[in-house]
């Protein structure tokens, strides 16, 4: 049921003005509706001479293809061309392609490197050609830098971190450190160009300065069982976010994952398709300037100031659990100077939930939007305790409330009018 016949209207103003957010996650020049399948390379952890086969996950996602460096061949390679590295403290070797100086090794062409061993205190560097795409193969690789990102990529057309079948992976950075020229972010694992992780092994990041896991351009997980712990934000891409599948536990000071890309019309947006994702925030569960997009997966954030934010903020599948001390979910225009969104005036945002089970636990507004919401399905469950800021209520909003097929419990009220949801500031 609609608030008023004239609501229908202004929603289909709001979806022309968001027909933008939804090229952000369309892929340019795509048409119809692509299977995205997580695909991932399995092999034995016995070095170079490995074979190799490919297998599709269970996961799969049926959403419109959308603009992404990744691509399913990635993860194909022949394994006759793997190259060898193994780290050992003073005793790091490799072979063509790669250099070793003292505990740093050094990636400086494209091609596949399978890594194994430990570096107490030490790192590894891509600076591969501009042109050209670097795999690294973590096969029970334990990787610590006192001073500096533990990976660090610094040049390459593209870089593939692949976690090999049954391995354990560790990866650390260092206190207290700057990164020169701002050449790469600060990060444990800190990325110049696009980054894709991948395998069905494990991988425990530390980002004991900054980020755990940051790209400065686009950053796609196929899968992969992977634990965050950063100081500030766990897992970042400035141009995109985008979770396949894979099992990921996110402990963060800051937000949990992230795309802060301001510049870019088709960029700064997160989407997940599948995987499980369980998240510890403090600040932000999950946060794309322009767009979030939650099409299948189960996301849980523990406990946030705020869930989920964006401009451009929608649900239309997966099961979605979260808890947060200020708002659950928040809609907000992108602003010029970051952090400064939130006004009394309609920004012409819009929160869609179209699909999926959403539930939320809210110290303030379950749903808040500085612009507009539209509940056109699922099923909602909000709880607000009222112990924030803001209007306390299920649902506030600057613009229009819209509840068509949605089906909403709040504070254990059955809704049936978008009147019982909260207010219109």
């Amino acid at each position: 049921m609609t608030r008023l016949a004239t609501r229908r209207q202004r929603f289909a103003a709001i979806a022309s003005t968001f027909a933008l957010a939804g090229t952000v996650l369309v892929g340019c020049g795509a048409a119809g509706d692509a299977t995205a399948a997580s695909s991932a390379t399995t092999s034995a952890a016995t070095g170079s001479s490995t074979t190799s086969t490919t297998s599709t996950s269970a996961a799969e996602t049926t959403a419109t293809a959308i603009d992404t460096h990744y691509d399913e061949d990635d993860l194909t390679w022949d394994t006759s061309q793997e190259v060898a590295v193994t780290l050992a403290d003073g005793e790091s070797s490799a072979a063509s392609g790669a250099t070793v100086d003292g505990d740093t090794v050094t990636i400086t062409e494209g091609g596949v490197y399978r890594i194994s061993g430990t570096l107490s205190d030490g790192q590894v560097v891509v600076a591969a050609p501009e042109d050209q795409s670097v795999t690294l193969i973590l096969d029970n690789a334990t990787i610590t830098n006192s001073s500096g990102s533990a990976i660090s990529v610094l040049s390459a057309d593209e870089v593939t971190i692949f976690l090999a079948e049954s391995s354990t992976n560790a990866v650390t950075d260092g206190a207290s450190y700057t990164v020169a020229d701002d050449a790469t972010p600060v990060a444990a694992i800190a990325s110049a160009a696009d980054l894709t992780i991948a395998g069905t092994g494990s991988l425990s990041v530390t980002g004991t300065t900054n980020d755990a896991i940051s790209s400065a351009d686009g950053l796609v997980i196929v899968s992969g069982t992977i634990e965050v712990t950063a100081a500030d934000d766990g897992i970042r891409g400035k141009d995109y976010v985008q979770i396949l599948d894979g099992d990921i536990t996110i402990t963060s000071g800051g937000d949990a994952v992230k795309s802060d890309n301001t510049a870019d019309a088709d960029r700064g947006w997160v989407r997940v398709d599948g995987g499980t994702l369980s998240i510890n925030a403090g600040d932000d569960g999950i946060t794309g300037e322009r767009a979030v997009d939650i099409t299948s997966g189960t996301v849980t954030i523990n406990e946030s100031a705020e869930g989920i934010e964006s401009q451009a903020l929608t649900i239309s599948g997966g099961t979605v659990t979260v808890t947060a001390s200020d708002d659950g979910l928040n809609g907000t225009a992108l602003s010029a100077t970051a952090g400064t969104g939130g006004t009394e005036q309609d920004d012409n945002s819009l929160v869609t939930i179209s699909g999926g089970t959403l539930t939320i636990t809210a110290g303030s507004d379950g749903i808040d939007a500085n612009g507009s919401v539209a509940l056109s399905g699922g099923t909602i469950t909000i709880t607000t305790s009222g112990g924030g800021g803001g209007g306390n209520g299920p649902v506030d909003a600057n613009g229009t409330i819209e509840l068509t097929d949605a089906q909403v419990i709040a504070n254990g009220t059955t809704i049936t009018s978008a009147d019982q949801l909260g207010h219109r500031r």
